[in-house]
């Protein structure tokens, strides 16, 4: 690393859900419920939910609080009279813009101390705004703006269709904003709702995407490290590869009833091939750090992975505890982990700064890892828990 270049910093985060929460087990009943009369099917379901790792995750939709016959995204329906593509993305543009609003207005909030949030407003330099699950122009970009009152000069960037990693490809635009201009203030914002994409029908790859993934926002703040008073990570460095021969590994693509995805059950083993040889580019040769952030695609990539890097179940639990309260939410679900990374990192009894790695995957097949620095607040002010994961979150009801 350059010493005497820039440094940048991811200087406040905050998270967002819908106001829908459900069990997981309640999830399975009624995905096995909407599939009738086949109990063989029923009974997969239930264990491949019971599985997951994940026990409440949250939705625009309403849908699964009410019997399945009442649903149009009940996944027993025959296709046709599931909704279009074209009614998904009404439902996701109002959605999108309300969930990504709460999720900068936390970022705000925990940045601000204190200052009112038109004078953080007033601050950003640039947006960029991350989601693959929907479409609408003027884009979710200029609604978010306009709904934090963010100046009209804002320069203003989509991140599209990068899928679970993109909060990476979103932090590498910010690093290089910073690094050439200091005084820059940018605001990142990743918004998913994958449940407006349950797919009708009896494939399984379908019922597992729907078992695993979920609706959340996150956003963060990137900008010089602040001078005073505040905990933060240094963003060191950052790294992406993408994998020869896997481009059918993880495919996302625009349907007539929503976006499908496929996954392909050689994922873990193809991760658990590319990781380490990506980890070791990253570190170039430093010790394995202390602080872990991985996105929890599915419990099985969150077990390989640490089984391959020797982590304990206290360095895994971040990613592990954001899958068990959340799912798996794409492109936000890594600002989740650093949040809750985060908390625990702030009751370190040492107050020294801790090295850390973020990773996440996506299609491709593409790996993004980022190797961070905690720095503590030197004041101690920040050393109290910030609440559960789920607290950290909150229910934003739009």
């Amino acid at each position: 690393m350059i010493q005497d270049r820039p440094q940048v910093a991811l200087l406040a985060l905050g998270t967002a859900v819908p106001g829908y929460q459900f069990q997981q087990a309640a999830l399975s009943r009624w995905m096995a419920d909407s599939m009738g009369t086949q109990p063989a099917l029923g009974r997969w379901i239930r264990r491949l939910y019971e599985l997951s790792g994940i026990e409440t995750r949250y939705s625009c939709l309403p849908d699964p609080a009410a019997p399945p016959s009442m649903s149009r995204f009940a996944p027993g329906n025959p296709p046709a009279d599931t909704p279009t593509t074209s009614e998904r993305m009404a439902i996701y543009q109002r959605e999108a813009t309300a969930i990504g609003t709460a999720a900068a207005y936390r970022a705000f909030a925990e940045y601000g101390e204190g200052r009112q949030m038109v004078e953080v407003a007033a601050t950003i330099t640039h947006l960029i705004v991350v989601s693959c699950t929907g479409f609408f122009a003027p884009g979710l970009d200029q609604a978010i703006a306009n709904r934090l009152n963010l100046p009209p000069t804002i320069e203003r960037t989509m991140v599209g269709f990068m899928g679970c990693a993109a909060a990476f490809n979103a932090l590498r635009l910010a690093d290089q904003i910073v690094r050439a201009e200091p005084s820059a203030r940018v605001l990142v914002v990743c918004v998913e709702l994958c449940s407006l994409h349950i797919q009708a029908g009896t494939n399984r790859v379908n019922l597992i995407v729907a078992s695993l993934f979920a609706d959340g926002a996150a956003a963060c703040l990137v900008g010089a490290p602040p001078v005073d008073g505040h905990d933060y990570f240094l963003l060191d460095r950052l790294y992406s590869e993408l994998v020869p021969d896997t481009d059918q590994e993880m495919v996302w693509q625009v349907g007539d009833h929503g976006f499908t995805l496929h996954l392909s059950p050689d994922i873990p083993r193809r991760l658990g091939e590319v990781a380490p040889r990506a980890l070791a580019a990253l570190l170039g040769g430093r010790p394995l750090p202390r602080a872990w952030a991985i996105h929890p695609g599915g419990r099985a990539i969150v077990d390989r992975l640490a089984e391959l890097f020797g982590l304990t179940p206290e360095q895994a639990e971040p990613s592990l505890a954001v899958l068990r309260h959340y799912g798996n939410m794409s492109s936000p679900t890594i600002l989740f982990v650093l949040q809750a990374l985060r908390k625990r990192l702030r009751c370190d009894p040492s107050g020294d700064a801790v090295g850390g790695v973020a990773m996440a995957f996506g299609p491709g097949l593409v790996v993004e890892m980022a190797h961070l620095t905690y720095v503590p607040d030197p004041e101690g002010a920040l050393s109290q828990p910030i609440g559960a994961e789920r607290e950290l979150s909150g229910a934003y009801v739009a």
